[in-house]
């Protein structure tokens, strides 16, 4: 089947357009919280990156704070203290953590008079010269706000220093607030039967963001807390064993954590994870984690401070299911870790002399393991200036890992400048931080969130249907090994589309990553919506379900069954008027004429066990009703592939005829036009004389010619053919359809005026261009029935 286009072009042609790899990932997998793991890493959603994250209020008592580093957000952040100066002592040293604060308001004219000073003295912090590294920035919309549209030059001129270190970006601009958009408000919508809420980047008031982060921390909160709802102890693969040595719902629980003997092999895609339920009130807490690599990394603060933290500990989600209140840690109270390396090793902190940070203090295990352990309190509740605080106990055996409150306010209290626990705070409510954020405590002992992913913790979940599903379906040319050749869609019933350039020396093909769950399965693909499925032959080196995942390669895209090799014109086209003034023009400008042909196929993929709940074998035949009754359980995949090409040719603007000085008025000049066919179709270019040649020009001058012949010549190849043209001629074509398609052709065009024999005055001194009518026709040819 044939399809004729024609595009008609005036004297030149057009721009060019390419297409690129596109992916439109899902923002928010259906069984999670937070962003999945193609937006990024976010176990923590929104508040994942800051190490003082508060959905309300965030409350700096600043006079006995010596050292403050870190990155801070909050829907209001105020200074208690009035530590404006604090004896010369600067904050926020480490730039690398810019914007070191987030906010929606800094409210030094709020109607609320303890507000309006506590706000007013963090104005002051910000607008004091020397207290803010000059690097550091700030994102505060209210204060953007007033700098760009309500403060005078005089007060500009008094709050420059503010005005510095203000960016230029609001709280719904930040990377973290964006990546997590769709995830808040998915997260708003279920915790308030439905509501909808407004996530406007461009408004003044940013309160919605931090409501719908509240929302989200209660949600991850709940999340991570029932995976211990039915049982104290939970682990994945990477974890041989985990061993209650005492009542994990009494005041002293212990527990001991084997690892699997190769876990560190693969640990940046299957780190080995657990969840813990203390149901109790501990008040003292030991952990010994045994066979665990100790390979250390270190994190720097600047070129003269480093802080080290374990690469290989396991992850650790502690739900303190029995807080309700207050915090059950007091003075004496321990959190006690033990570590015995893959050598038999024993190391406490009275034993750890083999890690020290930079600045020569000895690096705790307790420090060590702390980026990778979570104390998530899912039933605790604060109200008014009640706090949680963890702060208290053995100063040998400090509270670790981040704290997740989502209905309590957090303080990190003033007990001592040594005196401090290890993590990130993040509450639904308040925080109150007055105590120093050292950079041991705001590097080392910030949740490693950058190697767990949501796929990791997903697949732990065991509220889920324990089933294989189909993890990633990649799209690729070439090796697939290049980054921007490779495109990836989650699986788990999304739709992606992936649009990219023909390439012929490299097909388009697929491959898929099965998660197995440890199940028997098969996959099968559906192409173009056809009647029937196909399954796709499983290397049997690749399949094997003792293994987390498998990876399968699923051939070219042009010999999957029910591949369309039809082609469609699409909107990527481009004309140009032939109006012109030949006079007008002093250089030649390249242009084209052209038309981006588009072919499509939509490839479905979906994995189901291999049997059906009586027994019987689920053959090709039968997916299309098995999946009526139960594509929930198993979701089907869908990549569009979109792959584009071009028909273009590509001429000068400007037909440039220079005099020959030894002939008299006789006009000559050449051209070389580029015919590029990506899809190889049947093509021809043709070419005619444009009215705008008998117009008189904006000189005075008579136009190049009425009815006067003009001679031309074009050669492709070796092939040379001369033409006559006039005003009066029909088109001609410089190259036939029948002229074998291939992905790129040249011809050169000579052309020459004898104004001897031209009714047309031409005179001496003036330079011409030829206007020309150059039409680009192509077929659109299909290979299916």
């Amino acid at each position: 089947m044939k399809k004729r286009q024609q595009l008609k072009f005036m004297f030149l042609a057009l721009i060019s357009l390419f297409s690129y790899g596109l992916i439109q990932p899902a923002a928010k997998a259906d069984t999670l919280p937070f962003p999945d793991s193609s937006v990024g890493n976010y176990v923590f959603g929104v508040g994942s990156y800051y190490n003082a994250f508060a959905a309300g209020k965030l409350t700096i008592g600043g006079s006995p704070i010596s050292t403050l580093e870190g990155r801070y957000a909050a829907n209001q952040i105020v200074e208690r203290d009035g530590s404006i100066d604090n004896n010369g002592i600067e904050w926020n040293k480490l730039s690398q953590f810019s914007p070191v604060y987030v906010a929606n308001e800094i409210p030094y004219d709020s109607t609320d008079s303890t507000l309006k000073s506590q706000g007013q003295n963090m104005f002051d912090i910000l607008n004091h010269a020397g207290k803010l590294a000059t690097d550091d920035t700030v994102v505060a919309n209210n204060l953007r706000h007033q700098a760009a549209s309500v403060w005078t030059s005089s007060q500009k001129t008094s709050y420059q220093t503010l005005i510095s270190h203000l960016a230029a970006a609001n709280v719904g601009d930040v990377t973290y607030f964006k990546d997590n958009q769709a995830s808040m408000l998915a997260d708003y919508a279920q915790e308030n039967d439905g509501a909808s809420l407004t996530l406007d980047p461009d408004a003044t008031d940013a309160t919605n963001y931090f409501k719908a982060a509240a929302a989200q921390i209660k949600s991850i909160s709940s999340y991570y807390n029932s995976f211990t709802t039915k049982q104290a102890t939970i682990a994945n693969g990477g974890v041989t064993g985990v061993t209650a040595n005492s009542d994990l719902s009494g005041s002293s629980p212990s527990v001991t954590i084997t690892l699997a003997d190769n876990y560190k092999s693969v640990f940046d895609t299957e780190p080995p994870m657990v969840f813990l339920n203390f149901s109790g009130k501990p008040s003292s807490v030991k952990v010994t984690i045994k066979n665990m690599a100790t390979d250390t990394a270190s994190n720097a603060s600047g070129d003269d401070q480093a802080y080290a933290t374990y690469r290989y500990a396991p992850y650790i989600f502690v739900n303190w299911t029995g807080v309700t209140t207050s915090m059950p840690f007091s003075w004496g109270s321990a959190y006690e870790f033990s570590v015995t390396d893959t050598t038999g090793k024993v190391i406490t902190n009275s034993q750890n002399d083999t890690v020290t940070n930079s600045d020569g203090t000895k690096a705790t295990v307790n420090q060590l393991l702390s980026s990778h352990i979570l104390n998530n309190f899912p039933n605790a509740t604060t109200s008014g200036d009640d706090y949680l605080t963890a702060d208290q106990g053995d100063s040998n055996n400090l509270f670790t890992g981040s704290i997740m409150a989502p209905n309590a306010s957090i303080k990190v209290s003033n007990v001592g400048s040594s005196q401090y626990f290890y993590g990130n705070v993040i509450s639904g409510k308040n925080v109150l931080v007055e105590n120093n954020m050292l950079p041991a405590r705001v590097m080392a002992s910030s949740f490693d969130v950058a190697h767990i992913s949501s796929d990791v913790i997903d697949q732990l979940d065991p509220n889920q249907v324990r089933v294989p599903k189909l993890k990633t379906v990649t799209a690729y040319q070439g090796d697939g090994t290049s980054t921007d050749a490779t495109v990836k869609t989650t699986a788990g019933g999304s739709t992606a589309t992936d649009t990219r350039t023909v390439t012929a020396a490299k097909p388009l093909k697929l491959k898929t990553t099965v998660t197995t769950n440890k199940a028997d399965y098969q996959l099968f693909y559906q192409l173009n919506d056809s009647s029937t499925w196909q399954v796709v032959p499983l290397a049997s080196d690749n399949y094997d379900i003792t293994q987390t995942t498998n990876t399968f390669e699923l051939g070219a895209v042009k010999d999957l069954t029910g591949f369309k090799s039809a082609l469609a014109a699409t909107d990527d086209q481009a004309t140009e008027s032939s109006t012109v003034d030949p006079t007008e023009h002093a250089s030649q400008l390249t242009k084209a004429i052209y038309a981006t042909l588009a072919q499509t196929n939509r490839v479905k993929l979906v994995v189901l066990p291999k049997t059906m709940t009586n027994g019987d074998q689920i053959e090709a035949s039968d997916v299309a009703d098995f999946l009526k009754t139960n594509a929930t359980t198993y979701p089907t995949t869908t990549l569009n592939i979109v792959t584009t090409g071009q028909v273009k040719a590509t001429i000068p603007n400007v037909f440039k005829l220079n005099e020959v000085t030894d002939q008299a008025l006789i006009y000559s000049g050449q051209q070389t036009v580029t015919l590029t066919n990506d899809w190889q179709v049947p093509v021809s270019l043709s070419l005619q004389a444009d009215a705008d040649l008998n117009q008189t020009l904006t000189d005075g001058a008579l136009p190049v010619a009425d009815n006067s012949i003009m001679t031309y010549q074009y050669q492709i190849g070796d092939a040379a053919t001369s033409k006559e043209m006039s005003l009066n001629d029909d088109s001609t074509d410089l190259l036939s359809k029948t002229t074998t398609p291939t992905t790129s052709t040249q011809l050169t065009l000579a052309m020459q005026v004898d104004a001897n024999q031209s009714s047309a005055n031409i005179q001496r001194g003036h330079t011409y261009q030829m206007p020309l009518r150059w039409v680009l026709n192509y077929d659109l040819t299909t290979t299916d029935d």
